[in-house]
Formats: C-alpha cells, sequence, structure tokens
C-alpha cells in the first residue's frame, strides 16, 4: 500500500512543478522511509507514528543533509497524505529540522579570475572551446545556477534585447540582462550553429551538455590551475562583486533570490 502512496505522491510533485531534483530526492529518501518502517513490522502509514518518524530521520548515522532531506520528505508527504484525506493528522509537520552550521561563501580573488577567464580563452579558436568558455562567462557575470545555464534553449537569448529568459528551481522563469561583452561572444556563437531551437549548449553527440561533462571540466581546469573551481564559487564570486556597485536589491534580482536574507550572506564579504 506504501509504494502505491509514494507513486501517487511522486506524480503530485511533478503535477505541482517540483524540479527534477527535489522529485529525485523525495524518490530516494522515501524508500528509505518504506524499508524502515518495514524493518519496525509497520505494513501501513497509518500505524507509523511520530516517534517512527523521528527513528528513521535518525537511522543509519545520516549527515546533517541527509536528516535535512528526510525531514523535508516527510513535511511534503505528510502534507499530501492530509491534504487527499490519506491521513487525519500530519504527525510530521512539527518535526525539527537539524541545524546545520553556516559557512562563509567562498569566492574568487581577482588574480585566481584572471587565471580562469585566461585558461578558457586559450582554448576559446575551436567550437568547443567557445561553448566552454561562454558557460564560464554566464557563471562570471550573471551568478546564474549551472543547472538554469544549462537549460538555457537558443530562443530563450534575445540579442537584439540584450535579454535572457532564465528557467529556474521550480520552473521558475525570470528575464535577465545580458551584459554586452557576453552579447558579443554570443552573437557568433549562435550564428555559427546554423539552428533556431534547441539547446544552446550541446555535447559532442549533439545532445544537451550535462552537468556532469560541465564538472569534469572545472576537474581538468582545477588540475591545470593549481586550485579548486566548482560551478558555485562563481555564482559567489558574481554575488560578491555585483552588490559592491550595485547593491542589495539588483544583486537579489540578478541572483533570483527569494529572499533578501539569501543575498545578505554575501554583504560583509565586502
Amino acid at each position: 500500500m506504501l509504494s502505491s502512496i509514494i507513486t501517487d505522491f511522486l506524480a503530485y510533485c511533478k503535477t505541482y512543478n517540483f524540479g527534477k531534483r527535489s522529485i529525485e530526492v523525495f524518490s530516494s529518501r522515501l524508500k528509505e522511509l518504506s524499508t524502515h518502517l518495514h524493518s519496525l513490522g509497520i505494513q501501513s502509514i497509518h500505524e507509523a507514528t511520530y516517534t517512527h518518524l523521528l527513528s528513521f530521520v535518525s537511522s543509519g548515522n545520516p549527515s546533517v543533509y541527509t536528516k535535512k532531506h528526510r525531514v523535508w520528505t516527510l513535511h511534503q508527504f505528510f502534507h499530501y497524505l492530509k491534504i487527499n484525506t490519506i491521513i487525519k493528522k500530519n504527525i510530521a509537520s512539527k518535526i525539527p529540522y537539524p541545524k546545520i552550521p553556516k559557512k562563509e561563501p567562498e569566492f574568487l580573488s581577482f588574480t585566481q579570475l584572471k587565471a580562469i577567464l585566461n585558461y578558457f580563452i586559450s582554448f576559446a579558436s575551436s567550437d568547443t572551446g567557445m561553448r566552454n568558455l561562454i558557460i564560464i562567462l554566464f557563471l562570471v557575470f550573471l551568478g546564474l545556477r549551472i543547472s538554469a545555464i544549462l537549460n538555457i534553449d537558443i530562443p530563450d537569448v534575445d540579442l537584439k534585447r540584450s535579454s535572457l529568459l532564465v528557467t529556474e528551481k521550480g520552473n521558475r522563469k525570470r528575464i535577465v540582462l545580458l551584459p554586452q561583452v557576453l552579447c558579443a561572444f554570443l552573437f557568433p556563437y549562435i550564428k555559427a550553429q546554423q539552428r533556431d531551437l534547441g539547446p544552446l549548449f550541446l555535447s559532442a553527440r549533439n545532445k544537451r551538455i550535462s552537468l556532469r561533462s560541465v564538472q569534469h571540466l572545472f576537474a581538468e581546469a582545477s588540475d591545470v590551475l593549481g586550485m579548486r573551481i566548482y560551478s558555485r564559487i562563481f555564482r559567489h564570486t558574481a554575488a560578491t562583486e555585483l552588490n559592491k556597485i550595485a547593491g542589495l536589491d539588483v544583486t537579489k534580482h540578478v541572483l533570483g533570490h527569494r529572499r533578501r536574507e539569501s543575498t545578505k550572506r554575501y554583504v560583509h564579504l565586502n
């Protein structure tokens, strides 16, 4: 019975535009929940208690991030059960999130950023090298999430208006302005594609480039340059630099943050 309820819940999540990653987390954690309840001899979700759910959150000596995912999943799953009258009371609503120690955002110095840009510019004479450089420029100038960059389609880029339609987590869409220097690279790149539709960035197999491919690209650059390079450090760097010259509200808009508190993390780094 629990497996069928989980299947229905995941279908519900797709209908309500939960992101692909969120649905993957729900699916993984609910399988763990099913296994845990079964080990306790519980066959029906109606037999589960608050204590059972607490024991699930901590089972298997999980990391604090796994605990966070489990609590979030339970909150969403039992809310679904309640609104669909599968259960009478949401026993998961008061399960607390674990306290996660806040880390200071890492960001790149001007010297490091210059070295990274020079590295990718050195390969820009090839089609693949130009593709990689433009991905880096999106990260540097706009601080976009890497998932949003890889999801860009050619029609999303409006070079006449110097604007870009960005699809964020949860399928949220917003318009951001493109710096002219980025437009100068995008114009010949898109023209060379000789197509008006489909992904902006293609792999060697003419499919949308994957996150794994980009991570491999960063790993190669990290080895050559002797520094740790990953997508989020560009976002932190863009946020820090943009806040210096444009302030909190503009930085919040460009990064696509929903809450000012998320953007405020970068203020004191100035």
